[in-house]
């Protein structure tokens, strides 16, 4: 029962890093449709705890390829895009690795069942 807990978490942690680095590329692709879709996903102030739950749900699931691109706005088209394949190349890179020492973690934290 505890192992498969601990696998249903890999696979969730897994999925939220994926959706982080899949919508970043949407973000590459798609601009400002993805930027619109993210603003108006997002309460801003939330009012009650409902919205406070959504915010928290989209940041968690997509919100560092927002957050980033935002950041680096400033520039023009071009420096913008190539910067911002870079950063999501090496997001991609950290999940995976991220994801690796967490599952190491549980590994030796929960041991395979026999």
């Amino acid at each position: 029962m505890l192992y498969s807990i601990v696998e249903f978490l890999k696979i969730l942690i897994a999925l939220i890093l994926i959706a982080q680095v899949a919508y970043g590329f949407t973000i590459l692709l798609l601009e400002k449709t993805m930027l619109g879709y993210y603003e108006i996903s997002i309460f801003d102030p939330p009012e009650n705890t409902f919205q406070k739950t959504i915010n928290f749900f989209q940041r968690v699931t997509i919100g560092s390829g927002y957050y980033v691109y935002t950041k680096i706005g400033k520039y023009n088209w071009f420096v913008r895009k190539i910067l911002y394949i870079f950063i999501l190349i090496l997001q991609g890179i950290l999940s995976i690795i991220l994801f690796q020492i967490i599952a190491l973690i549980f590994e030796i934290l929960v041991p395979v069942p026999l």
